[in-house]
């Protein structure tokens, strides 16, 4: 029977596949910290992510894609924590930047989740839940359908780059501000280590050359 840790493995696996088959997508080095961070960057997005932490009882994926700094549209961001039997949580957005947020799914959930304090940078349709199994491989498939669709509509718009690199580095800022990512990584990785990840591979700022 399949249990959170397989399922999360397998969706971690379905996006890494998504993101890298890209045209043009090329791996971005990546320091090693003891589990799986995939980077790319290509042609029609500048960064993307998938982390994907596996241990027997417990597993955390990440994904977050980053479009070009003249691309205005919204960041793809999912991630999920779970172990075997339950998840503790799934969030699933597409946060906007220089845009309005736009309505992206039609999925409903139970158990839903607030916004945290830092959370203005998401979007009013963003998903976060602490799904069932079942709910969770429901939330999965969307998930993969709404990748491939974001990754096709990427880069048809062009914006002041000023903007984008703005909207970015405020997003970066306040997912910093998660101190339960933040008291996780510190268990792994010790204070210095924590931030360098936090700010080097989570969530590197951009360095504005463009005012």
């Amino acid at each position: 029977m399949t249990n959170f840790i397989t399922a999360l493995e397998q969706l971690a696996n379905q996006f890494d596949y998504q993101v890298r088959s890209v045209p043009g997508a090329v791996p971005v080095y990546t320091k090693k910290y003891g589990w799986d961070n995939y980077r790319y960057t290509s042609p029609i997005y500048r960064l993307a992510h998938v982390e994907k932490f596996v241990q027997e009882k417990f597993a955390v994926i990440h994904v977050c894609i980053f479009p070009h700094i003249d691309d205005p549209s919204p960041i793809f961001g999912f991630d999920v924590i779970a172990g075997e039997q339950k998840a503790t949580g799934l969030f699933f957005d597409l946060s906007p930047t220089v845009q309005p947020g736009r309505k992206f799914t039609d999925l409903e959930v139970e158990r839903s989740r607030e916004k945290p304090e830092w959370g203005d940078i998401f979007s009013d349709h963003w998903v976060a839940c602490r799904p069932t199994l079942k709910e969770f491989e429901r939330i999965a498939d969307e998930a993969v359908r709404i990748l491939e669709q974001y990754l096709m509509k990427l880069y048809q718009e062009k914006t002041e780059p000023r903007l984008v690199i703005e909207a970015q580095n405020r997003y970066c800022r306040q997912q910093k501000q998660n101190t339960h990512t933040f008291a996780a990584l510190r268990n792994l990785l010790g204070e210095a280590g924590a931030r360098e990840f936090m700010d080097t591979v989570l969530f590197p700022e951009i360095i504005d050359d463009h005012r």
